[in-house]
């Protein structure tokens, strides 16, 4: 199992999660977000973080193309993370340029994501909501466990501690066997933007 940890608005976090073993470190360039990373950082600051082992992920909602794609460069960001409405054209003119992750929410069913099948690297299932970005909450995991899902995929959705035997469960179903990683954040943080290191490590040492 593989982890991103999501919301980094501290670079010495940053470090200390790569040293964690975390996989992917996520920064948020949506400005309405509580955890929005350049409220606390620069592009700079985040670009002049380099990690060895991580891939930095830029959040992005309904940003205009060619100024998410600038974005990437100047952050100097590995994989981009779609959590809008962006469409399977603009996902592939990102995906172009970049490795992509495409959210989709789920509700009381699942999105259709068939038509991004072929445009983006990642999918990732998040709970719906009125507002774009994370909820906190979970949504029923049972709506995918039975269906495979054809691109590997990230788990979000309010993921905390007490939900370890639930994931070992769903790697064990049709579903289970694209699941890449967990996608954490609020419920592994002090404040929003500023993580549990000491609770994500606890985390993690559970799936390995």
């Amino acid at each position: 199992m593989q982890f991103k940890v999501c919301g980094i608005t501290d670079i010495t976090q940053a470090h200390a999660l790569e040293a964690l073993g975390v996989q992917y470190i996520g920064f948020i360039f949506y400005p309405a977000s509580k955890r929005y990373a350049l409220g606390k950082l620069s592009l700079s600051d985040v670009a002049n973080f380099k990690p060895v082992g991580a891939k930095k992920v830029g959040v992005f909602v309904n940003m205009e193309l060619n100024e998410l794609l600038q974005v990437v460069q100047s952050a100097g960001l590995d994989m981009v993370q779609l959590h809008g409405d962006e469409t399977p054209e603009y996902c592939a003119a990102v995906r172009a340029q970049v490795q992509t992750v495409k959210v989709f929410r789920v509700g009381a069913a699942v999105p259709d994501f068939a038509p991004f099948e072929n445009v983006v690297d990642y999918f990732l299932f998040d709970t719906d909501s009125a507002l774009y970005g994370g909820t906190g909450q979970h949504f029923n995991w049972e709506l995918i466990k039975g269906s495979p899902i054809p691109k590997p995929y990230f788990l979000s959705g309010g993921i905390g501690p007490n939900d370890i035997q639930g994931v070992q469960v769903m790697e064990k179903t049709k579903a289970g066997k694209t699941l890449l990683a967990l996608d954490i954040n609020s419920q592994f943080e002090l404040e929003p933007g500023i993580k549990n290191l000491e609770k994500i490590k606890t985390f993690i040492h559970a799936f390995i």
